[in-house]
């Protein structure tokens, strides 16, 4: 895939990140809402509909339905009305049957997601199969005495484990919903995927970046993996596959393809440059994906008001 952005993007970033002392409330250009002036109700119920699709991965019941509508209405569909709703359903942690919560609900979405990204939306079941599989190996290899081969499939294990965790990870706050991609590209079925390191350079640049290494990034990306050689990647060093997942994961043009990331789930079109440089800057110091992604189901665009 062909990168969407200059490079110059992220160097004018840091530069508004630098400058900043404290959070503000931003909007993105453009997008300020309008007011339930000319608004029909099928417009409104369409927008309640689609929050709940993309957030927490169904429709809304009737009843759920019929109360967001009249609380929009009633607050001029202004943007705190929005916002409440949307954070409602991505941070909400009373219990409701057959989901637990909406909040739970939001992150089980979040991480189908990454899978659909990263591992071709394996199910869950299939992990944990391959679990089952390397535990009996694991079990065999130590009764044989095969050392190297008990602690292989004991380190493919933790592999898969930590993928399945990354779950919960981002529901608890322990990990923020970027680094569950790192887990997702650190699985084993991530590397049948993609077979062999050649693939791996270019499929996690293409996945998580948006874009496809430079020559460089390619030869310094495959140099760290295939040779354990140190070599430099984003201004950071690193000499192995570990080193390579963690400098991709936190570097700014990760930060960048989250943002590219959400327009292309959210809104099916990749953000213009001052979306891009609107919404990185507090992205990169919080780490907030539901932020972001507010960001964007606030607007007019998104909600088809326009």
């Amino acid at each position: 895939m062909k990168r969407v952005f200059p490079v110059f993007l992220i160097t004018l970033v840091l530069a508004m990140l630098l400058s900043c002392t404290t959070t503000e409330l931003v909007v993105v250009d453009g997008n300020t809402p309008y007011s339930t002036f000319n608004i029909s109700d099928i417009k409104i119920e369409n927008y309640v509909n689609r929050l709940y699709i993309d957030i927490i991965g169904r429709e809304p019941l009737d009843d759920e339905l019929a109360a967001e509508v009249e609380r929009l209405k009633a607050g001029d569909l202004k943007r705190e009305t929005r916002d409440s709703i949307i954070y409602k359903l991505m941070t909400d942690t009373t219990y409701r049957e057959n989901e637990f919560s909406y909040k739970a609900a939001y992150v089980q979405n979040l991480y189908n997601l990454a899978k659909v990204r990263c591992l071709e939306g394996v199910a869950d079941s299939e992990i944990e199969l391959k679990i089952g599989i390397l535990s009996f190996g694991a079990l065999q290899d130590s009764l044989e005495g095969n050392w190297d081969g008990y602690y292989q499939k004991q380190y493919e294990i933790l592999r898969n484990k930590a993928t399945l965790d990354s779950r919960q990870a981002v529901y608890d706050g322990v990990i923020p919903y970027h680094q569950m991609y790192g887990l997702m590209i650190d699985n084993p079925i991530y590397d049948v995927i993609n077979m062999n390191t050649f693939n791996f350079v270019r499929s996690t640049f293409d996945q998580l970046l948006w874009r496809l290494p430079t020559a460089q990034e390619f030869d310094n990306g495959f140099a760290m993996i295939e040779f354990n050689q140190t070599a430099e990647l984003f201004g950071y060093s690193g000499s192995d596959k570990n080193d390579y997942i963690r400098i991709l994961t936190e570097s700014n043009e990760m930060y960048e393809g989250m943002v590219i990331w959400c327009y292309q789930v959210y809104m099916s079109r990749p953000p213009s440059a001052g979306e891009i440089v609107t919404l990185l800057p507090t992205y990169i110091q919080q780490k907030d994906i539901n932020w972001v992604i507010a960001q964007i189901l606030v607007t007019d665009e998104y909600a088809n008001f326009r």
